[in-house]
């Protein structure tokens, strides 16, 4: 079963809300997503990640103003806009807002997430700690993925539900809940998400041509091999508005190598494909001569990856072999761990 990547184990991801809206961070990819809100699906548009504001450890949005919080290591700096570099240098984190698991602005306070202990802790300022708060977790909480403060009165967390469908918890920090569907775009920008929507990654041999000798001489022949290449389908987003450097297509073909990267238990192959053709998909074809000797039959086979039940990237790896079961063989590298 597919699952979201959690922010613990996706460096550089994160989400947040301002008043100008919902975002999410890829600084893996160099960009972000910014929306109207996260469950509805409009105004959806990707911009480009400056490189100063890439990598960062947290993203931390005021939901009442256009402050953005970066945090690195052990210092945070604010920036206003994450396509330009940020303004200001690193002031230090205090020590007791250090080491958080999430972190989220709400009701003009910071709350820091640490699930493994079962509490948050609220304080009024990053660099001081002052008037700070502990409180315990509901249990059904410790079970979020990514923590934003949502708006001015209430927190919020991405969970993926008992129907494997990714929602959007949202609480006050004292308080009722409500819960409501992620919207697919969104849903997909995440790392795991394109799994979580269409299904997971797989990656097969396709039987393309066989030929066979019946006689009992060998026999010269030739034969067309006619095989798809390139990529058949996009993913994400038809109505995303992409910005800067970015094109949509560029931003669906970056989304679908991330995700057959990905281990399998977050939907992946573990494969890398950037050196595949990620073209529009063309037919190509290959004169072939050979001569078959008596009784024999040869299988072509051709790879190709995809999501769900559908085929999504043709490799250009063709493997003829003598017996009617796929090669084992996988002739695509395997992602960095």
């Amino acid at each position: 079963m597919a699952a979201l990547v959690p922010r613990t184990d996706s460096s550089g991801t994160d989400v947040f809300a301002t008043r100008h809206g919902c975002f999410i961070v890829r600084s893996d990819l160099g960009c972000f997503l910014q929306a109207l809100d996260f469950c509805s699906g409009q105004d959806i548009t990707v911009w480009d990640l400056h490189p100063a504001c890439r990598g960062g450890d947290h993203y931390v949005g005021d939901p009442t103003s256009s402050a953005i919080y970066l945090l690195r290591g052990d210092t945070f700096c604010k920036v206003l806009d994450l396509s330009s570099a940020p303004p200001g240098s690193a002031l230090p984190l205090h020590p007791s807002c250090q080491g958080g698991d999430h972190y989220a602005c709400c009701e003009g306070r910071f709350f820091i997430f640490f699930p493994s202990r079962g509490v948050v802790l609220s304080v009024a300022d990053l660099a001081t700690g002052a008037a700070a708060e502990e409180v315990r977790l509901e249990p059904a909480l410790l079970q979020g993925m990514y923590y934003y403060g949502a708006d001015a009165t209430h927190l919020a967390c991405f969970r993926v539900n008992e129907e494997s469908r990714p929602c959007v918890h949202l609480f006050a920090p004292a308080g009722r809940e409500e819960v409501f569907s992620l919207h697919p775009d969104v849903a997909s920008f995440l790392p795991g998400g394109l799994a979580l929507i269409h299904g997971p990654a797989f990656g097969v041999w396709e039987c393309l041509k066989l030929i066979s000798n019946a006689t009992d001489l060998p026999m010269p022949s030739s034969h067309e091999i006619a095989r798809k290449v390139g990529c058949s389908k996009v993913v994400f987003g038809q109505k995303v508005a992409a910005s800067g450097s970015l094109d949509a297509k560029a931003l669906a073909v970056a989304l679908l190598q991330s995700q057959f990267s990905l281990p399998a238990a977050f939907g992946g192959l573990g494969l890398r494909t950037e050196q595949e053709e990620w073209e529009e998909v063309a037919e190509e074809g290959e004169a072939l001569r050979v001569i078959l000797q008596p009784r024999q039959k040869l299988y072509w086979w051709q790879y190709r990856l995809g999501l769900g039940n559908d085929p999504i990237l043709f490799c250009r790896s063709l493997k003829v072999t003598r017996s009617p079961s796929p090669p084992t063989h996988v002739p695509l590298p395997l992602a960095d761990p």
